[in-house]
């Protein structure tokens, strides 16, 4: 049912990574799946920005990322074929690239707790732009 399976991560959010993976990890048991970890490096935005940070800041992100992506697959997936990806750009865009150049059959994206004035949680931003464009299913995890 679920050939290939994306999962976003955001790397600062331990405890709603360490679920997404879990989820992640049965499903991708279950159904014999690819999963492949994607996070997104946040990019300066403007020249003018940029210009403040070192010329190797961006490449020192990017071998930080990976190699956390890559303990991650191997502390939460043991019997599954994972694959690791970073892309820059704003999060919802960059996901939204990568469901259109990867093709997973399933999305699973963690839940920001954003709470209202009644202390409801709500979907964030991200995932409701993911989960209305996506080409696929999407499951958001709490």
């Amino acid at each position: 049912m679920f050939n290939k399976i994306l999962v976003p991560v955001d790397l600062s959010t331990e405890a709603t990574t360490a679920k997404l993976c879990k989820t992640a990890n049965d499903l991708a048991g279950k159904y014999n799946s690819e999963v492949i970890l994607l996070t997104i490096i946040p990019d300066y935005g403007m020249p003018l920005v940029a210009s403040f940070f070192p010329e190797d800041a961006q490449q020192k992100i990017k071998l930080e990322m990976k190699g956390k992506l890559e303990g991650l697959a191997k502390t939460y997936f043991s019997d599954i074929q994972v694959s690791t990806k970073l892309k820059r750009g704003k999060r919802r865009q960059a996901i939204l690239q990568a469901i259109e150049i990867l093709e997973p059959e399933l999305v699973i994206m963690g839940c920001r707790r954003k709470k209202s004035r009644s202390d409801q949680r709500l979907l964030g931003a991200t995932g409701t732009v993911v989960s209305d464009r996506a080409g696929c299913s999407v499951m958001i995890v709490r």
